[in-house]
């Protein structure tokens, strides 16, 4: 018989199904405020930005799920004339509150709606920091990868950072500890499922909870749809876009299929 922490207590719960009141802006609303303190400028944001515009020179790029332009605004400073597209209006104010110039247009609007995505052509389409594990589902996954091929100029590339998924055989509970100051830790609980399937994992929904001396717990959800990289390939060749280079990070480390994270390029035919 199962118990109430037994992960097979639930059997009629879709794996694939999205948590009800959860949507596109559900994580920039829960990390809006935190994201910049919390993920502080990455090492790698001058190799990303020289590496950018190695495949696009200064020219136009659209960043999908711009959020508080880690990237954006660098890229603007290099010369590109940069678009961000994001569905979280929080994270667009973070943005603009930054950006006081309007070096980036900001756009709201989501990413899996090809309706919302401002007009091309794009010299590149920047997908970076697991932006395609933010979407839905697969159809939403490959629908976004088809839109860019199709926003992108000839000889335009799609670039695409993303995590590199472990295989998942069962559901899994963890909770872990980020960070623990005097009078607050925040925690990490996250639910893990298996694929339908097999060749992918499922969604992964979890939250950060933090709790604070003398005040109530706060809960910032999220929830990812892991994509592996033979998937990426396979909408990329059916969207007609061709793979130009696959490498470890932006620094260029040799891409390792048992790493951690993968940067892939990928170019429309043409010029």
């Amino acid at each position: 018989m199962a118990t109430p922490d037994d992960p097979s207590d639930d059997p009629s719960d879709d794996p694939a199904a999205t948590p009800a009141g959860f949507g596109p802006d559900t994580y920039g609303r829960s990390f809006a405020k935190v994201y910049d303190d919390w993920y502080p400028d990455r090492l790698d944001t001058v190799a990303a930005v020289r590496s950018i515009i190695t495949w696009c020179g200064t020219g136009r790029v659209l960043e999908l799920g711009v959020g508080t332009g880690r990237l954006s605004l660098p890229l603007a400073d290099a010369g590109c004339e940069v678009v961000g597209l994001d569905a979280s209006d929080e994270m667009l104010d973070e943005l603009r509150r930054k950006d006081t110039a309007g070096r980036v247009t900001r756009v709201l609007g989501d990413v899996a709606n090809d309706t919302a995505w401002p007009d091309g052509p794009f010299d590149l389409v920047l997908a970076a920091n697991n932006l395609l594990c933010n979407l839905d589902d697969g159809a939403a996954q490959r629908s976004c990868v088809e839109q860019a091929a199709r926003t992108l100029r000839p000889g335009g590339h799609l670039v695409v950072e993303c995590f590199i998924p472990a295989p998942v055989d069962t559901r899994s509970r963890t909770l872990s500890v980020r960070d623990v100051e005097a009078g607050s830790v925040t925690l990490i609980a996250t639910d893990a499922r298996p694929g339908a399937d097999p060749r992918a994992p499922g969604p992964v929904t979890g939250a950060h909870v933090e709790l604070r001396d003398g005040q109530s717990p706060r809960v910032r959800s999220w929830r990812i749809v892991p994509v592996t990289v033979a998937q990426l390939d396979e909408w990329c060749d059916g969207a007609g876009l061709e793979p130009v280079a696959r490498q470890g990070d932006w620094a260029a480390a040799p891409y390792d299929p048992s790493g951690a994270r993968h940067v892939s390029v990928f170019r429309r035919p043409g010029l």
